[in-house]
């Protein structure tokens, strides 16, 4: 579809008429008029005004697009990045393999070319996926600046985890009375939470344990 086709398809759908998209740009009717017959070009300022007003993006409005979302685009352009060589089959193949989740390869295909807008959910998955923040695919990116958002993303991930860790570390602490918490936390108590830990993965019957305990209470007792 023409601009000149949309511009009077989006104009008649919100019930206006060519003076209320005249006043809103601040030139003539007869200039909005010329616009819908294609006998005039609108500047990238009127493009932009009228894409704003409308909520679609200017590529929309010139009928380059079949998606009124303004990210289309820069999505669809965003996942034929992470795409790299794969076919849309093999992304989704791909995709289904790493994040267990399923995203059709006809559905991969319009998103890529801006045709749809995919759901958030799917945004998620595909960052889950590509390794990046759901942001990274509302703005315009390279090659270059993905390997960076990987990075970060990595880092990120890896601090979340060590925070999770010692979250956890801290609510097995709690589960202890105050003394065997500061025996727990002493560098000469290491040796004892490593045997411990053997005895564990080894799979010996609890009794095992009764002997290591006992030591345990006899070095805190000496210690305080």
């Amino acid at each position: 579809m023409s601009f000149a086709s949309m511009l009077k398809q989006l104009r008649e759908q919100s019930r206006l008429s060519q003076k209320d998209i005249a006043d809103y740009l601040g030139i003539t009717r007869q200039a909005v008029a010329s616009y819908e017959l294609a006998k005039r070009d609108p500047d990238y300022e009127i493009l932009k005004k009228l894409a704003d007003y409308f909520g679609v993006s200017i590529d929309y409005i010139l009928g380059r697009s079949k998606c009124r979302d303004v990210n289309a685009l820069t999505v669809g352009n965003n996942i034929d990045l992470i795409r790299g060589n794969f076919t849309y089959q093999e992304l989704s193949k791909d995709i289904s393999e790493k994040v267990g989740a399923l995203i059709f390869p006809d559905m991969l295909e319009k998103y890529a070319k801006g045709e749809r807008m995919p759901f958030v959910g799917t945004i998620k998955i595909l960052a889950k996926y590509a390794q990046v923040r759901d942001s990274f695919f509302y703005r315009y990116n390279t090659p270059e600046t993905y390997e960076k958002e990987k990075e970060l993303y990595l880092r990120e991930l890896s601090q979340q985890k060590e925070a999770e860790k010692a979250e956890e570390a801290s609510n097995i602490l709690d589960m202890f009375d105050d003394d065997i918490r500061r025996w727990i936390v002493k560098e000469s108590s290491i040796p004892y939470i490593r045997l411990a830990k053997e005895i564990q993965e080894a799979g010996l019957p609890v009794e095992v344990l009764k002997p290591l305990v006992e030591s345990i209470k006899n070095n805190s007792k000496t210690s305080n």
